[in-house]
């Protein structure tokens, strides 16, 4: 097995995509019909699906360090049904020669700008994170939506551990498990372009030791790069409030990402949500 964490990354992903699809969804109809000890299909399956040998996919799925073509990858991303974010985390997993693009600072900077553009945004909740989902910088609007970010240790500002973390979580937002495991998705894309960063191993460790809906998620491997994620939200004083997530990266390269929460024009969120900025006090 290759010492590569991608490659040892990539044989996790294949094995997960292999187990959940079905041999009736793979195309097998015959396949049902016979006695079977693996859920999902078989590695045999896939490779003749595929048109690859059983042994060079069974290296890869392994881990092992072997080169791997477009034409193969196609194949794969066919088989095993992959939507258009597992397809680009295959591709990335699959080329040694590829980097994030995303840098490995330490502590990362906000700009003056950018705490200026958050500020113009007084009825909309709005906060940057880096790479790693901790919130770095947030607006008057997103601390009455989400509660506070400043007075909590900083790893408490992490969103992840924020969503599986905080009780207070699970009844704020209506929709927690899509939301969660939106999240995650979002989450387990950024970890596999930073696999030599020692911080999301531990991370990842202490979620799944304390969360068990982490470490439920987290094993199914769900892979998402969506910039938009619809959150209804039932807030102790604004009450229901219907928001629409959008995520922008800020600058090429910086790994920050700037998410903002708009809301529904038509069911009087619009309305709610502005009573709420006026009733918090600003702070800093």
């Amino acid at each position: 097995m290759s010492d590569d964490p991608r490659r040892q990354e990539l044989g996790s992903f294949l094995r997960t995509r292999r187990l959940r699809l079905s041999p009736k969804e793979a195309g097998l109809q015959h396949a049902e019909f016979t006695r079977r000890r693996t859920k999902g299909l078989r590695r045999e399956e896939v490779a003749a699906l595929a048109g690859i040998s059983l042994p060079w996919y069974t290296s890869l799925e392994q881990g092992r360090d072997i080169n791997v073509s477009e034409q193969v990858l196609d194949s794969l991303c066919r088989v095993l049904r992959l939507d258009q974010d597992e397809r680009n985390h295959l591709y990335f997993l699959s080329n040694s020669r590829q980097t994030a693009f995303l840098p490995r600072e330490k502590e990362p900077v906000i700009s003056p700008s950018l705490t200026y553009l958050l500020d113009q945004m007084p009825l909309c909740p709005a906060y940057v994170t880096d790479a790693k989902m901790n919130v770095l910088a947030w607006n008057h609007l997103a601390v009455s939506v989400f509660g506070s970010f400043g007075a909590v240790d900083s790893s408490e500002r992490n969103m992840i551990w924020r969503m599986f973390m905080l009780p207070a979580y699970r009844t704020l937002f209506a929709d927690w498990d899509d939301l969660a495991a939106s999240l995650l998705g979002h989450f387990r894309v950024m970890y596999g372009q930073h696999l030599d960063d020692l911080w999301y191993a531990e991370f990842i460790a202490s979620m799944t030791e304390n969360s068990p809906e982490f470490a439920t998620m987290w094993e199914s491997y769900d892979v998402r790069c969506t910039n938009q994620y619809p959150q209804v939200i039932t807030h102790p004083q604004a009450g229901r409030l219907n928001l629409s997530t959008l995520v922008f990266p800020i600058q090429y390269r910086s790994g920050q990402f700037l998410h903002t929460y708009t809301p529904d024009l038509q069911d009087g969120s619009v309305e709610r949500l502005a009573k709420l900025a006026q009733a918090t006090p600003i702070s800093h």
